[in-house]
């Protein structure tokens, strides 16, 4: 399956443009953490992606402006009124054709109502990460009733994120499967669980263990890069099933790329972004 959306990816039609790889929409950034959307919007366009916009505070976007080339900026409303932000971001993701949307890279907690007003109207897939997640703790039957409405929310929380979620602890030695799947099948999302052989579980029970990636993945911004591989996948007309498997799957190789030529230690996350083209043209090759 992963060699085959990576072979369509690659072999675009002539008569194509931007428009036809979809326009991501990026919630995320606060100060001190402008980087995170930043990464997972160039990740995002270097899969393939048409279009990518960061909606943040006015200080981030300002941020931003200085250090983006082909990412937009929307500045967001400067109001205490969660329904004022929540609906600028629904009116622009109606005008401008937002076919997906990341939630929480460099999200600020503070953000939680907004992210859970926001989600509680949006119906086009969704991905939720760091900040995005905080969102959601002590509040998973908001989640449940907001994956009911939208059948395409993936959730992609690292161990410690999940723990702090679910309020429970995964036993130590055993394998997680039966634990993820369970809670994507309640819940009603898709589930990544990133880490050592970072583990998929669907909302109908079927599950993927990953088998690429490695310690070069340890790394500041890695997660932020994996939110917006998915995403661009899904804004190329990949399904959200098909994206998180394959995002993990490209994500985790062209973390092995980089560590090849630049040392486990040696990876940064942007190192991770530039090695994805060789990625997308490795898993065509591999079948």
């Amino acid at each position: 399956m992963i060699s085959e959306i990576v072979h369509r990816l690659l072999h675009r039609r002539p008569n194509t443009n931007k428009y036809d790889f979809g326009h991501i929409l990026i919630l995320g950034g606060a100060p001190g953490m402008v980087g995170a959307p930043l990464l997972a919007g160039e990740a995002a366009l270097r899969t393939g992606a048409g279009l990518v916009t960061i909606a943040s505070s006015a200080e981030v976007t300002g941020k931003l402006e200085k250090r983006v080339k082909e990412i937009m900026t929307l500045a967001l409303p400067e109001s205490q009124n969660v329904e004022v932000i929540a609906d600028r971001l629904w009116s622009f993701i109606r005008e401008h054709h937002v076919t997906v949307v990341i939630i929480g890279p460099g999200l600020a907690a503070s953000s939680a109502d907004l992210v859970r007003t926001f989600l509680a109207r949006l119906h086009v897939p969704v991905i939720l990460d760091a900040g995005g997640l905080t969102a959601f703790h002590g509040h998973l039957s908001v989640l449940r009733g907001i994956a009911s409405k939208n059948p395409a929310v993936v959730i992609t929380p690292h161990v410690g994120e999940y723990e702090r979620l679910t309020n429970t602890l995964l036993p130590q030695h055993i394998h997680a499967t039966s634990i993820a799947t369970d809670f994507a099948r309640r819940h009603g999302v898709t589930l990544v669980l990133k880490g050592h052989k970072t583990l998929v579980a669907q909302p109908d029970g079927s599950s993927y263990e990953n088998t690429t990636g490695g310690p070069g993945l340890a790394t500041a911004g890695t997660g932020d890069v994996l939110a917006g591989v998915i995403a661009g996948l899904i804004a190329q007309g990949v399904t959200p099933s098909g994206a998180v498997v394959a995002g993990v799957y490209l994500h985790g190789l062209a973390g092995d790329l980089a560590s090849a030529a630049k040392t486990e230690p040696g990876v940064i996350a942007s190192d991770i972004i530039t090695a994805l083209p060789e990625a997308l043209k490795k898993a065509d090759k591999s079948n």
